[in-house]
Parts: C-alpha cells; structure tokens; sequence
C-alpha cells in the first residue's frame, strides 16, 4: 500500500465517511478492541446537527428542569450491536470535553493535542500547567509521535494512547474490564455450583430522594453493606450461631450500580452469597428476610428514610445455568454473540457498561449520548457529580479467600487493560492524524478498529494515514520474493 502522507488525514469528516463506505468489502467486519466479538456492517448514523456558536457575550443558561417522572426515554434511541464501539468512542469524547471543562471551572475551554488547550471564547492557548484534566478525560490521548494499530484478525486495539483504566468513568475501558470481571465471577459460580454448592442472588436498595446527592447515597449504601457483614447477628457469637453460619455462606461477590431517574440518583448492591449446602425455597426466603430486617435498620439510620421489604431487599436462587430463578435481569445494548453467550448472574453483576435504563430511568453513560432527551447543561452537571460520587470507590469486591477457593487470579484494572491488548501491531498511523480524527469525529477511530479486526486495511488507511511497520513490511517482502 502507498504510504500517505500525514496531511491527507486532514479532510473533512462526511469526506472521510463517504471514503470509508465506498470501500469495497467494508461490511462485515468484527467488532473487538477487547470487547466481545460481534460482526457488524460499517454503515454510518445520521448526521449530527452542529449548533453555532452566537457572537457576542452570553448570559449564564438557566439551570435546567430535573427530569420528571412522565419523562422516557425511547428503546429506539439505544445503539445496537453494530454502533456499539462508535457509542462508546463517542461518549468517551463528551465525557472528556465535560470534565476538562469542570477541571478548569470554564464550559468553553477545549483540548488541542500535544498539551494544549484553547479558550474557545477568547482564542487564547493554554498548556497543560494550567490545565490539568483528570485521568478519564485524557483516556484515548495520544502519548508518543505515532498510534499504532494492533490485530490478530478477532480483536482490535490502539497502543501508544492513553488509557485511563477507569470501571466507573470510562466506557470504553469499563467494557474491557467489566468483561473480564464477568469471565471470572462465571468462573467461581460454575465452580461452586459444581462443588456442590447453592448461590443466591441479592439485591438491597435504599430509599432516596431528588435532595439526596450522589456521594450521601454511596455514602449510606456501602456504609450500610459493611454494618450488615459486621456483628454477632451475622458472624455469630460464642453462645450463637450468627446468619453466615446457619445458612453456611462461605463468601460473596458485592457489586455497587448506579442509576438516575425521576427520585433521582439511585445507587443499590447486587451480591452474590455462595452458601455450602443447598439451600430449600423456605430457606432463602428466610436469609432475605433477615437481611432485610437488618438492612432496613441500617439504612435508615444512615438515611432517615426506611425502605420497604419489597423494595429494599431481594433475594433469589441462583441455578447450575447462572440464571436468577424468578428474577427479570436487565435490560442490556445488544452484543451479538457475547463471550458468555447469556446473560447470566455474572453478567448481571459486572457487566453494568452495557446496561440500559428503564422507563424513566437510565444508567449514567446514557448522561454521555448526543441525543439524550435531557436538557446538556443537566447531563453535564449529572456526569460530574457521577465521576467525583464514584472517584475512588470499588465497583466489585470479593470476601477474603474466594477468588484463592477457586483459583481466580488477583488483577488490577490496569492489569486486566494490558492483558487483553495484546495483540501484534499490523499499521503505524501519523500521530497528527490520529489527534485529528480523535478531536473531529471519535466515532470513525471505532471504525478503524472495527475495519482492523476484520483485516479490511484500506479502510484503516483511508482513516488514518500510515504504514505497515517495517518488520511486517520486511516479512511481506520476503514472501513477495
């Protein structure tokens, strides 16, 4: 292929689509990255419409209405399998455009490449001494002069970025590690099931209102979790036998949620509790009886607010599938042929990036989409209080000794990002032409990968300017001869 030269990148955005999908052969290409693999027709969405920006000084936006109750939100505005990784790349983009923006008090200050910004509103460029986004906001950034692009034909993936590892913030390092923590509790799950073992599937809530900010919430529900795991009722005394033993629970997988709607934020705990013995139908109901009268106390003494046995505490049985018996489980964008190949309790427990709101609520990465029915300056303000409510905090934690019972290693976040990119690199992009795609159309860098996955290079050229590396192009060359 003729090696183009890096100012070719630099077209207009309907251009480079027109360009992508006049490709021959551009259909049908694998969706990877380290998402599950899907095949997906390159097609594009509807233009977006770009508002102008009026000239002159502008008044301060009133602030924006909290959604209400009657507010939907329509399943034809979720994306499907085949806009899946342009949703994620897109969202990522508004994510870090809104963070900078919070970072340095100013809605008008935007990122350039290479360390700088520019106040929109003035021209004025600033480094990055003055502008320090966090972590997630700077997740896809360029870091070295060129952005290599890696394949092994499945799965596709960008190095020389960087990557923020964030399971809260970041949705497209949330899908890669939220995937590889469903692998492992489907690991322990089939393993206990196998011993011979019962688990239950628990959700506990508290009761919240549109006063309550996102961090009191958080506050409260793991505050309570840790009071309910605490204790002679539950861990028993020398005269008693507490919950854990009676019902021979010998661990648990705790994952912490978060949604928003007309109450407002709404974070809850699905667990799941591995008990040593089968347990009957009288039995679980009994266990989530307890819970509950327990949990209701502590939440409410954090949130002077008491919440209802069937509201705030659930409990069910787990089968030898995965499946929550009697339980309806989320509602999730679709993937096509998941890894798990089912929606089972492990994906319900982790897998919170593919997962989409019902009725009038929605989960905080619909907050990111372009076409989202509340008002942006809202969305903003919701985001934020998202990223600095979850900052910090553990998505999914295990008991001591469960992940060593069944021989479930010990990975960071991190750890779990650079195990899964691993593949060989098979193109060199121009760096510029990396940040300009990155900047004026994120979704198309998605495409790259999509194309890349499928082996299809002329769509990764005419994306991104580049060459294959010279040890691959030494090793072509030789079979050439």
């Amino acid at each position: 292929m003729r090696r183009l030269e890096p100012w070719e990148g630099f077209v207009s955005v309907n251009h480079t689509r027109q360009a992508v999908l006049s490709q021959p052969g551009s259909g049908g290409v694998t969706v990877a990255g380290g998402h599950a693999p899907t095949s997906a027709a390159l097609r594009t969405g509807p233009e977006r419409p770009k508002a102008a920006r009026p000239a002159g000084p502008q008044a301060p936006p009133e602030a924006a209405p909290l959604v209400h109750r009657g507010q939907s939100f329509p399943t034809g505005q979720r994306h499907t399998s085949d806009g899946l990784r342009r949703s994620r790349f897109g969202r990522r983009s508004r994510s870090s455009k809104w963070l900078i923006a919070d970072a340095v008090d100013s809605s008008t200050i935007e990122e350039l490449g290479d360390g700088l910004f520019v106040d929109t509103a003035s021209g004025e460029v600033l480094d990055s001494d003055w502008v320090r986004p966090p972590r997630p906001a700077r997740c896809g950034w360029r870091i070295g002069e060129n952005v290599a692009v890696h394949s092994d034909g499945q799965f596709a993936h960008f190095s020389g970025t960087e990557r923020c590892s964030s399971v809260w913030a970041c949705p497209v390092c949330s899908a890669v590690i939220r995937a590889e923590r469903a692998r492992e509790i489907s690991q322990a799950v089939e393993a206990h099931h196998a011993a011979g073992g019962s688990i239950l599937f628990v959700t506990l809530t508290i009761r919240h209102d549109r006063a309550d900010s996102l961090k009191q919430s958080m506050d409260a529900v793991l505050g309570s979790w840790r009071k309910l795991l605490q204790g002679s009722a539950w861990v028993g005394s020398k005269s008693k036998q507490g919950a854990r033993d009676r019902y021979r629970v010998s661990g648990y997988i705790r994952s912490t949620e978060v949604t928003y709607g007309s109450n407002g934020w709404h974070p809850h705990i699905h667990a799941l509790f591995f008990t040593d013995d089968k347990l009957s139908g009288t039995e679980v109901a009994a266990f989530g009886d307890e819970l509950h009268t327990r949990w209701a106390r502590f939440s409410h003494k954090a949130t002077g607010k008491l919440p209802t046995r069937e509201h705030g505490t659930d409990a069910q049985q787990v089968d030898e599938n995965g499946q929550v018996l009697g339980k309806y489980l989320a509602k999730v964008q679709d993937e096509g042929n998941s890894k798990t190949e089912k929606w089972d309790s492990a994906a319900e427990l982790a897998r919170a990036d593919v997962k989409r709101g019902r009725g009038d609520n929605f989960v905080p990465f619909e907050l990111l989409d372009f076409d989202h029915p509340l008002p942006l300056p809202q969305r903003r303000r919701l985001w934020v209080e998202y990223y600095t409510g979850t900052k910090g905090r553990r998505a999914i934690t295990w008991s001591r000794g469960l992940k060593a019972r069944y021989d479930v290693g010990e990975k960071s976040d991190e750890e779990v990002i650079e195990e899964t990119e691993a593949a060989p690199v098979r193109w060199v992009a121009d760096g510029r032409s990396y940040d300009a795609l990155r900047r004026s159309d994120p979704e198309l860098l998605a495409l790259v990968l999509d194309a890349a996955a499928g082996e299809n290079w002329p769509v990764v050229q005419a994306l991104l300017p580049g060459d294959e590396p010279p040890e691959r192009a030494r090793s072509v060359d030789e079979v050439r001869e």
